[in-house]
């Protein structure tokens, strides 16, 4: 008789189960790492243990290596580029670089929110204005 019970008990659970429909999750103020050379990991690694900033939206790091010349470091928010700067194989500079990108990239970030408020108009779609 238990055994019973608890098979229809496991039963109505599952139908109940069945009836939920999965919920995305959104997870705010990601830092997300696209570089893939040594100097490209060391900026991210150095540029995420220093950045602090209430912004909740997702930054990404992207790289575009060159052998001969260094890479290619851009900074975007949205899909909008915000900050971007070469870095060469010998870490010339590197700290000096990575505090102009913590500084530039939060000025960005305060400026798109500024016209983002500002500019927020129903009459316009995003892509006419």
């Amino acid at each position: 008789m238990k055994r019973t019970l608890s098979w229809i008990a496991a039963a109505s659970l599952l139908l109940a189960a069945g009836n939920l429909q999965a919920v995305e999750v959104e997870v705010p103020g990601l830092l997300t790492d696209h570089t893939v050379s040594s100097i490209g990991h060391s900026f991210y690694r150095a540029f995420s243990d220093k950045w602090d900033s209430p912004y909740t939206g997702n930054l990404t790091i992207n790289e575009r290596p060159s052998a001969r010349w260094g890479s290619w470091i851009t900074i975007t928010a949205n899909q909008d580029v915000i900050y971007q700067t070469f870095l060469f194989p010998s870490k010339t500079d590197f700290e000096k670089n990575v505090a102009l990108a913590l500084a530039q990239t939060e000025d960005a970030i305060n400026r798109l929110q500024i016209d983002k408020a500002l500019l927020s108009t129903s009459d316009l779609a995003k892509d006419e204005f």
